[in-house]
């Protein structure tokens, strides 16, 4: 049983690890090769069809594209979406006393298109959670709100994913954003590339 666990985590990683389009850094996502885009090359396929099919994987991918979707036709395809308690995130104390928060995902993803080429620009995101106040004595109840987690650690922030210097902070953040939002990727560009095989 746990070889099948063992054999089945690494399948997973080595999936995964083909599918690295971008990597988080304290200036954002940047590509395998340090620019602001990645390019999947899709030969012998015609830039209108490539933005078709790419709109149509969107489309059968998620529940209600549109409200998030902005085109233009042919040419480029931009997605906004939200995912409610998407990545989970361990701080706070030092050690046994860390928490684990669940933080709502806000993304945005776009496609450029010419003939045999796919153009992804680095994702872009927010992380934020709600939290409750809660009873101190002496000065009663604190207030409840949202909390953003930031990229990079500002002056008033208690908790960032990198510091000021560029030092990751928080690794399973880091973590998290890299295998969700990537996954998403190829998550997108492989059911592009089979949307017409039917």
């Amino acid at each position: 049983m746990k070889k099948i666990f063992s054999m089945a985590v690494l399948v997973l990683v080595t999936q995964l690890s083909f599918a690295q389009y971008f990597k988080l850094t304290d200036k954002g996502f940047v590509s395998n090769e340090n620019h602001d885009f990645a390019v999947v090359d899709v030969p012998n396929v015609k830039q209108m069809d490539l933005y078709k099919n790419v709109l149509n994987a969107i489309n059968s991918l998620y529940s209600n594209p549109q409200k998030g979707l902005s085109v233009l036709e042919g040419e480029s395809i931009t997605l906004t979406a939200y995912e409610e308690k998407a990545l989970p995130v361990r701080h706070g104390g030092s050690g046994f006393g860390k928490t684990n928060y669940k933080y709502d995902l806000s993304y945005t993803l776009s496609f450029l298109f010419k003939d045999g080429k796919i153009r992804m620009n680095s994702p872009t995101f927010e992380l934020r959670r709600w939290y409750e106040g809660t009873f101190r004595a002496g000065s009663g109840w604190g207030n409840s709100g949202w909390t953003t987690l930031n990229l990079v650690k500002g002056k008033k922030d208690r908790v960032a994913i990198y510091d000021q210097n560029g030092k990751l902070i928080l690794e399973d953040a880091a973590n998290g954003l890299n295998t969700h939002l990537n996954a998403l990727l190829k998550q997108i560009v492989d059911k592009s590339n089979t949307i017409n095989n039917w």
